[in-house]
């Protein structure tokens, strides 16, 4: 893929748009798992032993810069950053904000644009130089995520093992929600209002159902 094209898949990402209905967004969730696969599967070649799957990830993205210096590339991630922080905030303001007629805190908003900001330099700058390291940009999967209108989080423990966080913006009773999707799940089973994160994750159909990560 040309830096040109690259750069035209960003910009065309709708963020956390569309807010789904439960059925719409389990109709999504074999896409979705084969992407989380394809991810994790081209971390794991650079996952050093002992050493966590997120890590590998903020490893690629210091790598990747340092290779992009090296071999002159022009700088394509800072503006992939700022645009991307852009209209990251602006949507979730927007949709989910004040103007949508809801409460999401400002730094609620920070933190969706500050997510979205870091996938698009960190796929903007690996695909500048993706012929040294690999031949594949691990960072294509997710930007796919956020193509569909999901938030991407991060791999958190779930017991001994990391399983990869993908936000849902759902329409619930006349209401904006996330539904918290954990890698392996076969449905939205858990959600949560915007500013809470993943924690304090209700249960669809049973309150008494709990889930918590680190």
């Amino acid at each position: 893929m040309s830096q040109t094209q690259a750069d035209s898949k960003l910009q065309s990402i709708k963020y956390f748009n569309p807010s789904r209905s439960v059925q719409e967004a389990n109709s999504l969730i074999p896409k979705v798992e084969d992407l989380v696969e394809k991810y994790q599967k081209t971390l794991l070649t650079w996952k050093k032993e002992n050493d966590t799957i997120q890590h590998a990830s903020d490893l690629l993205w210091d790598l990747a810069r340092i290779e992009a210096i090296k071999s002159d590339k022009q700088n394509t991630w800072d503006a992939a950053w700022n645009f991307a922080w852009k209209e990251a905030s602006y949507a979730a303001r927007t949709n989910f904000g004040w103007y949508g007629n809801e409460f999401v805190s400002g730094e609620t908003v920070k933190d969706a644009a500050r997510d979205a900001a870091k996938y698009a330099a960190r796929y903007a700058v690996f695909e500048s130089v993706k012929e040294k390291l690999g031949g594949v940009n691990p960072f294509e999967y997710v930007i796919e995520l956020y193509l569909m209108g999901l938030r991407p989080t991060y791999f958190r423990k779930m017991g001994d093992t990391e399983q990869f966080v993908i936000d849902f913006p759902l329409k619930l009773d006349g209401k904006n929600v996330l539904g918290c999707y954990l890698y392996g799940d076969k449905e939205i089973s858990f959600t949560h209002n915007w500013i809470e994160y993943c924690t304090n994750l209700k249960h669809l159909n049973n309150p008494d159902t709990k889930r918590s990560f680190v």
